[in-house]
């Protein structure tokens, strides 16, 4: 008898969950959604121009129809440019897409952002840029990142519109946060889709690198101080000619490192402005490493005039 009552509580709280869902899904309402932008033109013509990658629709229709937006339906911006070179053309947003998305009667847009788009057609180039990696990585405890993070490959193949290939100096990967990382990273990221919609790339996925190695400390003795920009009149005398260097990196980059590749320099200028005597010299250290000391830290000097 319990199991009965229970069966009808079950069988009538669905009933009244598909009554409430039948009620709501015939409601009028209005919701917000991202429609992606495409831009089709042949070569070897280009688009210029800016084009936002999402228009921002807002749509109002009961909630059957509504619920199409993100099943069967699934809206995009989609046109087709005429290509006459150098010639604008101006695309009313809201219109295009009551015209093209086949929207019934219980659905309709009520406001789309931009309202328009300036499309103008240019000539197609292609070229070569660098890509840069965008990475953040939080290294546990005792661990440190070692180099620069690097991206395979290094450099890809871009189409498009000349005015904006022009202005592209360089691409960068989507942007990666990592933490706690305790040994070297290799994983595929997309590059950014900044532009994807007009521009071409002969790449969408690099491989990017990122070198995690447990950090020690090491000191390095006999590192040479250079003296830069002396006039040819000029000879500059340093006491000590060396220093010893203490430095933090990774544990393998240490072992591998030689006193020879830490860059120590004076500027003459910094030494004739002088007035103590004494000057402290600017170091050049390998990418990954930083410096923990420098015996002795001030270097004595003297100047001499050439005969």
């Amino acid at each position: 008898m319990i199991r009965y009552k229970y069966h009808i509580i079950i069988v009538s709280l669905i009933l009244s969950a598909l009554l409430w869902i039948s009620l709501s899904l015939n409601q009028t309402y209005e919701i917000d959604k991202s429609i992606p932008v495409k831009i089709n033109i042949i070569k070897p013509y280009a688009v210029s121009g800016s084009i936002p990658l999402h228009l921002e629709v807002k749509f109002r229709g009961v909630g059957w129809s509504l619920v199409r937006l993100f099943t069967s339906l699934n809206p995009e911006f989609n046109y087709n440019v005429i290509p006459r070179y150098d010639e604008k053309t101006i695309i009313l947003t809201k219109q295009y897409l009551n015209d093209n998305l086949g929207l019934s009667q219980n659905l309709n847009i009520t406001e789309v952002y931009p309202e328009s788009l300036s499309v103008v057609v240019d000539k197609y180039e292609e070229k070569y840029v660098k890509l840069l990696p965008r990475v953040k990585v939080d290294c546990r405890n005792g661990y440190q990142v070692v180099g620069k993070p690097t991206v395979e490959p290094d450099s890809i193949k871009i189409g498009g519109s000349s005015k904006i290939l022009n202005a592209i100096k360089n691409l960068y990967t989507q942007e990666i946060s990592v933490s706690n990382v305790n040994s070297s990273i290799v994983m595929d990221v997309n590059i950014s889709d900044s532009l994807s919609n007009i521009l071409w790339k002969s790449e969408n996925i690099v491989k990017l690198a990122v070198n995690v190695e447990l950090s020690a400390e090491r000191e390095y003795q006999g590192v040479q101080i250079r003296v830069t920009d002396i006039p040819a009149d000029k000879e500059v005398l340093l006491i000590p000619e060396n220093v010893t260097v203490h430095l933090k990196g990774g544990v393998n980059q240490l072992a591998a490192l030689d006193a020879s590749k830490i860059k120590a320099a004076l500027g003459y200028g910094g030494i004739f402005a002088d007035t103590t005597g004494s000057v402290t010299p600017k170091f050049d250290l390998p990418e990954g490493t930083s410096l923990i000391g420098v015996k002795p830290e001030k270097i004595q000097y003297v100047i001499k005039k050439k005969y």
